[in-house]
């Protein structure tokens, strides 16, 4: 089980991680499809995806 939760949130984070330092190091913008993920109707999506991960991960870390 910790292997599946390991591979499910460890390679989605390292991607995400990944993909942003080349980003940055490049000094390049964001493509038009991601800018809209920092609007103001996207943060909301965005933190409740990022709410249900975490309380799945604390659901399954409880029930060990």
């Amino acid at each position: 089980m910790t292997t599946e939760l390991l591979l499910a949130v460890g390679i989605p984070i390292a991607y995400l991680l990944i993909s942003t330092a080349l980003l940055l190091s490049r000094h390049k913008t964001l493509p038009p499809f991601l800018l809209r993920l920092s609007t103001r109707r996207a943060v909301a999506w965005n933190t409740m995806v990022g709410l249900s991960i975490a309380l799945e991960a604390l659901r399954w870390a409880k029930s060990r």
